[in-house]
């Protein structure tokens, strides 16, 4: 749902890709620069809340972001909904 309400956005396939990707990566990637503020960078990360939500048991709460699973979920789809909707208000005042 993330790509295509980012496609929707975009309206074109490779600024699409190039955005979902850049999203997904790049708090991770970018999280170092920032110091002390890199664990709740990337936390925050929609990647990191992914992981989050398929880690497993054994997994120690340190090593995969800082939220919870509960609340990667949410965020996740809080960042979905929102994008969908703007995609979908956008595709309705261009189109229409």
């Amino acid at each position: 749902m993330l790509g295509l309400a980012v496609g929707t956005l975009v309206r074109h396939s490779a600024g699409a890709v190039t955005t979902v990707i850049g999203l997904l990566l790049l708090p991770s990637l970018l999280g170092p620069l920032f110091g002390n503020a890199e664990r709740w960078i990337a936390g925050l990360s929609p990647a990191a809340a992914l992981e989050k939500l398929t880690q497993t048991s054994d997994a120690a709460a340190d090593t995969v972001g800082s939220l919870g699973p509960w609340p990667s979920l949410l965020l996740i789809a809080a960042c979905t909904t929102a994008i969908t909707l703007t995609a979908l208000l956008l595709l309705r005042r261009r189109d229409a």
